[in-house]
């Protein structure tokens, strides 16, 4: 049974949707990096790093239950690597 749902499943890349950042979202990305770029104050870059990653990790948990959704009721899957979190370099 499950051999014939799979083989109905169509796999599109991500990059296939061509999502962009609305304009909202640029302005906000374009203030952020001045208010980075300006501050000499390491623990409040720290605490600017710590709600950027609770942003990332929130947005990508919403990534995630849309792209289950559509795979629901679209049989339509995402490549997991797709969705994966980047790798991140500790120096």
């Amino acid at each position: 049974m499950w051999l014939h749902v799979m083989d109905k499943i169509k796999y599109t890349p991500l990059a296939s949707f061509q999502i962009e950042p609305s304009m909202e979202d640029r302005f906000w990305l374009e203030k952020l990096k001045r208010t980075i770029d300006e501050c000499n104050s390491v623990s409040t870059l720290k605490e600017m790093a710590t709600l950027l990653a609770q942003i990332a990790t929130q947005r990508n948990g919403v990534i995630r239950g849309l792209v289950q959704d559509m795979f629901i009721f679209n049989n339509v899957a995402i490549n997991q690597e797709d969705l994966a979190n980047p790798e991140i370099d500790s120096k």
